[in-house]
């Protein structure tokens, strides 16, 4: 990917300077520079994109709760269009369960939205790949520059050679741990696990001395949570992504052995009844001290903030890296969702779009709206992350090897999902030995990529 940007910089930076000497007026009319607040944004970009009279209508899509994408998609659209008195934007609304369902009667049907937010790992998507844009020719050099290094590191697009997503959302696992629950175990609250074998001590101890659960581990029937959950520690113990470039399992190893023996001996330690358990169903009992550690995203930070506030730093809920591997490898997964354009004919409209969506203030907005951690150094000015515990998920998002989502290079990647959950709740139901769940699941990838070669 840093190959691919720098020539993309390279390319959009010669186009800048000979467009610029053949066309002056041209340039004045789309060059927008950052500002801080959308009230400043609206009047100078305003000044200096006259409308030439078309009007292009192109319809935004930001699955999830209608409420709160209203709460920043509105304010920012209206902006927006303010600047840009040539581009009609319409706002699509749809939870992400209905998307989910429905996303590929949108595509097949051509009548998807042409600004989406969309998943890294459905660039190859069956119904989609078709319809998603190359936005190399339509994003400024200034814009490129402006997203980490890091983050565009995440973006794995196989051998689509262009910039097809936008990554606007970076969120990495941490461990959170109630201090109360450590503190009736006989824990240090102030010295949480740092390593796995420092996490199956104290999953066991809290589990054995208060009689609650030591660890949350999610492996709720029909989601995406325990291969998310599992497939951290195969790879932190792999330093592999779980499939490669051409859909293969790469866990298939001695490290990947290791992985799944240390989960067998924590999943004793867990809930009961982990398959009726996601993420969503965790909190509230980590929240309650009801549950000692919990691996999750910040997605998890409203519940807890709802309880105790914005200051986390100073409430019963600690927040640290991930454990590591016995190799000491600073790795760690990464959910990453971001913007996709799907029509060669309205690209320039979205790609003026995007860039709007990304800027700094758009963007803080955005992710104070949904929980997600920061993306820009500059947004720890806001007061709402001024706290330490934030800095844990921009380090390993600036600063760890990151793996997420798997099935990038696959027609249907959900079906990984799939097949992978049915073995590795057997694993932490007691169902299956390690060996055997990690010969099951590799014959349940491989069949996936079979199917679809």
């Amino acid at each position: 990917m840093k190959k691919l940007l720098c020539i993309v910089l390279c390319i959009a930076l010669v186009s800048t300077m000979l467009f610029a000497c053949s066309s002056p007026a041209a340039t004045e009319t789309t060059t927008t520079e950052p500002t801080e607040t959308t009230e400043t944004a609206t009047t100078e970009t305003t000044e200096t994109a006259p409308s030439s009279g078309e009007v292009t209508t192109i319809t935004v899509l930001r699955p999830g709760d209608e409420e709160k994408v209203a709460s920043f998609m509105e304010p920012a659209i209206a902006a927006f269009e303010a600047a840009n008195p040539d581009i009609n934007v319409e706002i699509m609304y749809e939870s992400w369960t209905g998307w989910i369902q429905t996303y590929p009667t949108y595509f097949e049907a051509d009548t998807q939205p042409d600004v989406i937010f969309w998943w890294d790992n459905k660039l190859y998507d069956s119904s989609a790949h078709e319809h998603i844009v190359n936005l190399s020719n339509y994003l400024s050099a200034d814009f490129f520059a402006q997203i980490p290094d890091g983050v565009w590191n995440l973006v794995s697009t196989g051998d689509m050679d262009g910039v097809y997503y936008v990554p606007s959302s970076v969120d990495t696992f941490v461990l959170y741990y109630n201090k109360d629950v450590f503190t009736a175990a006989g824990l240090d609250p102030n010295s949480p696990p740092t390593t796995w074998d420092e996490l199956l001590s104290a999953a066991k101890t809290i589990y054995e001395k208060t009689g609650m659960p030591g660890i949350g581990i999610p492996a709720i029937t029909g989601s995406e949570v325990l291969e998310e959950f599992v497939g951290l520690f195969l790879n932190q113990a792999t330093g592999a992504a779980i499939l490669d470039s051409s859909s293969m399992p790469q866990f298939n190893t001695p490290e990947g052995l290791e992985a799944l023996t240390f989960l067998s001996q924590l999943a004793p330690y867990a809930q009961t009844s982990p398959t009726e358990y996601g993420r969503g169903e965790l909190r509230p009992l980590m929240r309650d001290g009801q549950l000692g550690m919990l691996i999750d995203g910040p997605w998890a930070v409203p519940t807890f903030k709802a309880a105790y506030g914005d200051d986390l730093d100073n409430s019963p809920i600690g927040i640290t890296y991930v454990p590591l591997a016995a190799n000491g490898n600073k790795i760690g997964w990464a959910g990453t969702n971001g913007w996709i354009a799907t029509r060669e004919s309205t690209a320039a409209a979205s790609a003026k779009l995007i860039e709007y969506l990304m800027s700094p203030e758009v963007l803080l907005a955005h992710h104070l709206a949904y929980g997600s951690a920061p993306l820009y150094e500059s947004e720890f000015d806001n007061a709402a992350f001024q706290y330490d515990y934030w800095k844990v998920y921009y380090d390993e998002a600036q600063n760890w090897t990151l793996y997420g989502m798997i099935g990038r290079n696959s027609a249907t990647p959900a079906a990984y999902y799939t097949a992978l959950e049915e073995v590795w709740q057997q694993l932490v139901l007691g169902q299956l030995s390690a060996e055997d769940a990690l010969a099951a699941a590799t014959a349940a990838a491989e069949g996936v990529t079979a199917r679809n070669n």
